[in-house]
């Protein structure tokens, strides 16, 4: 890439996970620019960086790469501490923590459903995708390379949501139920205050970007009609989180007596599928005789609401948990006393408690399990 003075953001505004990275460059106000996610950016650009073809991406000014929103975010945030978005009381940015796995990982499964399972927005998508990946493309070679490309990556996304048990009316039942109630829980907290810790934007708002803003607000399809028409906060809350430069960073952010409802409104129905996913990985992990873990250890099957529902055994997922888990263990007595109130009825503290015999860490694509000295 040619030397540049900004960053540069690969992404497209109908991503789950790019709403927050660009949240991030705007509330911090960072000089960027976005690209379009095309076939030259991901097969060109990234592709030989990283080794996968995906996105969001950032491009910084000194020629490094930085993926997987929840690490640019991190990053970014480690260089450019003004205007923070991770508060500093340690309770509040473990609660951050929660809600940005929650969103990444978890909503996911509901949400998917309005994007690939109705017709309509089905077919919608597919176009969707088709045009993305030739956005700004001109060079006659490159298009013919893409042909088909946009319908391999869909075709692959359509497969995980069968996976979860979307072709079956009862799950699909379940992911409206779980997404109007989603919506309604951040719209209360919305009625209560401008943003979801207080009176400027942290972590949790940028977190919950992801997914409300790229799958629900900005596909056609019915959540997203629910959305605009009787969450009024929620959509005002996300169109200043999209252009946040133009936020003020001053405001108070606050343990306040109706976070814990908020939390556990969020958390509680996923909270035995956080615990289910750990559990596998750490039953794959005694079980491997690789440190290098797979992408999945396979399907397992756990009841929400009282219907049964398909996840992975991700050793990624357990490593955004643990992330949480971290978070926890490092709070002082009195901080962890705080936060067992606070989290008393998310039905995560059990799995926030647990003290493995290893730990996870990243090794480039892949995660490795390293024991504890």
């Amino acid at each position: 890439m040619n030397p540049q003075q900004d960053y540069i953001l690969i992404a497209t505004q109908y991503s789950y996970y790019s709403a927050k990275v660009r949240a991030c460059l705007q509330y911090k106000r960072l000089p960027y620019t976005e690209r379009a996610s095309n076939f030259q950016a991901l097969f060109q650009d990234v592709l030989p960086r990283t080794g996968e073809a995906k996105f969001p991406v950032v491009f910084c000014p000194n020629g490094e790469l930085l993926n997987d929103s929840c690490d640019i975010v991190e990053a970014l945030e480690q260089r450019h501490p003004e205007r923070p978005l991770s508060p500093e009381d340690p309770v509040l940015k473990l609660a951050c923590l929660l809600l940005e796995t929650l969103c990444d990982e978890f909503f996911i499964a509901p949400f998917i459903y309005y994007r690939w399972i109705p017709e309509d927005t089905r077919q919608w998508a597919l176009g969707m995708f088709q045009t993305v990946i030739h956005t700004d493309l001109d060079d006659p070679a490159l298009r013919e390379q893409s042909a088909g490309i946009s319908n391999i990556v869909a075709e692959g996304i359509q497969a995980k949501v069968r996976k979860l048990g979307q072709d079956r009316e009862d799950v699909q039942a379940l992911s409206r139920q779980l997404t109007h109630r989603i919506l309604d829980a951040i719209e209360q907290r919305l009625n209560q205050q401008r943003f979801l810790l207080g009176k400027r934007p942290s972590l949790a708002d940028v977190a919950l970007m992801n997914g409300l803003f790229g799958h629900i607000y900005m596909d056609p399809c019915d959540a997203g009609e629910y959305l605009r028409r009787h969450c009024t906060k929620l959509s005002m809350w996300m169109m200043r989180m999209h252009a946040a430069a133009g936020e003020a960073s001053d405001g108070q952010l606050d343990n306040d007596p109706q976070l814990a409802e908020f939390l556990a409104q969020l958390a509680t129905p996923f909270a035995a599928m956080a615990q289910a996913v750990w559990h596998a990985v750490e039953k794959g992990i005694s079980s491997t005789d690789s440190d290098t873990l797979p992408p999945s250890f396979g399907p397992l099957s756990v009841t929400i609401e009282g219907v049964e529902v398909s996840s992975a055994s991700s050793p990624y997922v357990a490593w955004k948990l643990q992330r949480v888990m971290n978070a926890y263990r490092e709070l002082s007595f009195e901080d962890q006393q705080s936060a067992d109130t606070l989290l008393a009825d998310t039905g995560f503290l059990p799995l926030l408690k647990t003290d493995p015999a290893w730990h996870l860490e990243k090794a480039g694509t892949a995660i490795r399990w390293v024991a504890k000295k």
